[in-house]
């Protein structure tokens, strides 16, 4: 039987699911999903984005609802603003997440995002220095650093700003971090935001070439939802109960911005990096797109949140990405 590689990882596929699908508050639910993705045939299981403080979420704070689907197209909106149980909570279930998949063969991805800065937590760099250290010494096997999320705000309201988008900050980000290469080694990676307007495609050939300057990343993961997306209802009203009603889209209808990214990212690291490309994969057919645009694997979200029976989900999404490349 065939199998596949993820940053030094033999992997069974070469489908993960995206960060996102298994998180919340609830321990417990966190680690009865990780159990049962690890009984399918799924590559590797990615778990977070967790923070440093645990987080209750937008909707504890603005009400809901704070995620929406049209129907007609598929269409999602979320600002659920990374309900999780925080980093210490992470630490507590991570023996039993760990068991679970490394029993079926899964690598663990652990998905680690900054919040807002407060002198308790510290600033955005070490906030992320810290969690990728703390999940180092819990053993994951990969962890992907998410400076993307789009609906994190603040006590005044205010959206957090996006990092993925502040070449000046990555810049930062990636020379406070490349001293740890040595340690880090091609563990960490990084989710990145996608680059749609003039001005947001003026960044990637900058940030590829530092990427490339100081291999501090072993993979890339491209492309976290849409941001600043607000769905409305047939009067034209915003649905969401957040500021301004703004979330970040996914789902069937952003799968062309999902080519897109992989194929701008896949034409500046080319085989330097692993890229995961998520944002728009429906199918077993898309998980074949995917593949032959130069992706190592491709990340589904919107369309686990959208099934109640997950393992009948990923089976069936296999087994058409089976015949896809058949064909």
């Amino acid at each position: 039987m065939q199998t596949y590689e993820l940053v030094g990882h033999e992997i069974e596929t070469p489908l993960v699911n995206a960060a996102g699908s298994i998180n919340g508050t609830n321990p417990e639910h966190i680690v009865q999903a990780v159990g049962i993705l690890s009984r399918t045939a799924i590559g590797a299981i990615t778990v977070g984005s967790f923070t440093v403080p645990e987080q209750s979420g937008n909707e504890a704070k603005f009400g809901s609802p704070v995620y929406h689907r049209d129907r007609e197209t598929g269409t999602t909106y979320n600002a659920l603003g990374l309900p999780n149980i925080g980093l210490d909570g992470a630490k507590a279930v991570m023996p039993e997440i760990l068991a679970r998949a490394h029993h079926q063969g899964k690598p663990v991805i652990a998905s680690v995002s900054p919040v807002q800065p407060t002198p308790e937590i510290g600033d955005t760099l070490n906030q992320i220095k810290r969690l990728i250290y703390e999940f180092q010494l819990a053993g994951v096997d990969l962890i992907e650093v998410n400076p993307s999320c789009p609906n994190i705000f603040a006590e005044d309201d205010s959206c957090k700003p996006i990092l993925g988008y502040d070449l000046e900050g990555m810049q930062q980000l990636v020379t406070e971090l490349a001293p740890w290469t040595g340690t880090i080694d091609s563990k960490v990676g990084i989710k990145l935001p996608p680059y749609i307007s003039d001005e947001q495609k003026q960044m990637p050939p900058e940030l590829a070439k530092l990427l490339k300057e100081k291999p501090v990343f072993g993979f890339i993961v491209t492309a976290n939802s849409v941001p600043n997306q607000v769905a409305t209802d047939a009067a034209g009203k915003p649905i969401l109960s957040v500021p301004s009603g703004v979330g970040g889209m996914s789902g069937p209808a952003t799968k062309e911005t999902g080519r897109q990214q992989l194929r701008m990212w896949n034409d500046l690291i080319g085989d330097e990096l692993d890229i995961i490309s998520t944002l728009g994969v429906d199918s077993g057919q898309e998980l074949a797109v995917r593949r032959r645009l130069g992706a190592t694997a491709a990340g589904v979200l919107t369309f686990l949140w959208q099934r109640s029976n997950w393992g009948l989900a990923v089976t069936d999404l296999l087994q058409d990405w089976a015949t896809a490349e058949e064909e």
